[in-house]
């Protein structure tokens, strides 16, 4: 067996889950959200696109998941029902009490590639044997076909000689009988 030998590799990280907006303690699904404020799906999300927009809320206060398992926070029920209400200066305050999340930093990280490293390799090496023995079969097969056109030639070529010989030997026998 092979001694195996650490890779490294330097990757960029981003961190997804942020436990600040875990603070954030009640989450409703859209359709609950959309039944509360009595809004249909383009209107809820005209009003998160407002309050991420207009007024700089972060995204992951107002909602988190994606698709159909999104959920969206109290923080975005309230705001949303200001919003709609025309509460503005209510919803600055709300605004403003809106802890800030972490931002978004990028690192970076060693990763050791041991067993994934050892796969590649061997499905590298298969892949090269098997591409070496495809063209050693190519190969034999051409010189089959070479092999079998060449016979194949030769029994034309003696029949035609036959035929030729057949015709000039008939030829000159009515020849002689003339």
């Amino acid at each position: 067996m092979e001694a195996e030998t650490p890779v490294l590799i330097d990757v960029e990280v981003q961190r997804i889950d942020y436990p600040e907006s875990e603070s954030i303690e009640c989450w409703y699904t859209a359709g609950q959200i959309q039944s509360i404020l009595g809004l249909n799906k383009a209107a809820l999300q005209k009003a998160i696109a407002k309050l991420t927009g207009i007024y700089d809320i972060e995204l992951e206060s107002l909602r988190r998941g994606s698709a159909r398992a999104t959920e969206y926070s109290q923080m975005a029920l309230d705001a949303i029902e200001l919003l709609d209400s025309g509460k503005l200066s209510e919803l600055r305050r709300l605004v403003d009490k809106i802890p800030a999340t972490a931002p978004t930093s990028e690192s970076s990280a060693i990763v050791f590639l041991g067993r994934h490293n050892e796969i590649a390799v061997t499905c590298s090496n298969a892949a090269d044997n098997n591409l070496t023995q495809i063209n050693s079969l190519k190969s034999g097969l051409l010189n089959n076909y070479r092999e079998l056109g060449r016979t194949l030639g030769r029994q034309a070529a003696a029949e035609v000689r036959q035929g030729f010989t057949d015709e000039v030997r008939a030829g000159l026998a009515s020849l002689q009988d003339s």
